[in-house]
């Protein structure tokens, strides 16, 4: 039982702990290019430009930071942390998300 106690104790000190409380505090920062990069690129050349996409990411982006503390922790923690998944993060899903969260 203290073992389990002091892996607990070690867990809320961590990195990992102090960065999930910085996603409530502010807005994520992301690298916009990144996210845009492969946008538009496919076998068949068909798509939206990569310009169309940092567009969208900006006005999502400032949606996010004139509206972030209207969002509950919780929701803006997850939320952040689901757009990281499976890719290259992006201020839309995050603004997505949290407009289906919103009560």
């Amino acid at each position: 039982m203290l073992a389990a106690g002091l892996v607990l104790l070690s867990l809320s000190t961590t990195p990992i702990a102090q960065s999930i409380v910085r996603v409530v505090d502010s807005p994520p920062r992301f690298d916009i290019a990144a996210s845009c990069r492969d946008v538009g690129k496919s076998g068949i050349d068909i798509g939206r430009p990569a310009s169309a996409c940092q567009g969208d990411e900006e006005r999502a982006r400032a949606t996010l930071t004139t509206r972030w503390s209207q969002f509950q922790p919780g929701a803006r923690t997850a939320c952040v942390e689901g757009a990281t998944y499976g890719g290259p993060p992006s201020y839309v899903e995050v603004l997505t998300c949290l407009e289906m969260k919103k009560p």
